[in-house]
């Protein structure tokens, strides 16, 4: 299985850049939609999440991955290639286990994992 990635797109009007992103083929993914964000289906492996928060947010990206070692073990390789661990892995109260870094640049990660578990 591959990662499956998700940028996040601040947006000042969430049904209009929704509607752009149909427009271009992209597909609605229903579960992972809200009144607050538009997840929409790019590719199998990419997940556009626009969010409707004000102008002038900052993007952020997102990388599920199969399990929770595989989420723990890319952050542990944050440090070492001379990035910065923002965030500890653990269970959030949403269900995902993730955790955040940022690369060297301080662009911001979140590194994750959907499956359930404790």
């Amino acid at each position: 299985m591959f990662p499956v990635i998700y940028p996040r797109l601040p947006v000042a009007d969430l049904d209009r850049s929704t509607g752009f992103y149909l427009e271009l083929g992209f597909s609605l993914n229903q579960k992972l939609s809200t009144s607050e964000r538009s997840a929409m289906n790019v590719s199998a492996a990419i997940v556009l999440m626009l969010v409707r928060e004000l102008p002038g947010s900052n993007a952020r990206l997102a990388l599920a991955f199969p399990t929770r070692a595989d989420v723990d073990d890319i952050l542990s390789a944050c440090v070492p290639g001379g990035g910065t661990v923002t965030s500890r892995a653990r269970r959030r109260s949403n269900g995902i286990y993730s955790g955040t870094a940022a690369d060297p640049d301080g662009h911001r990660w979140v590194f994750l994992c959907m499956e359930d578990g404790p």
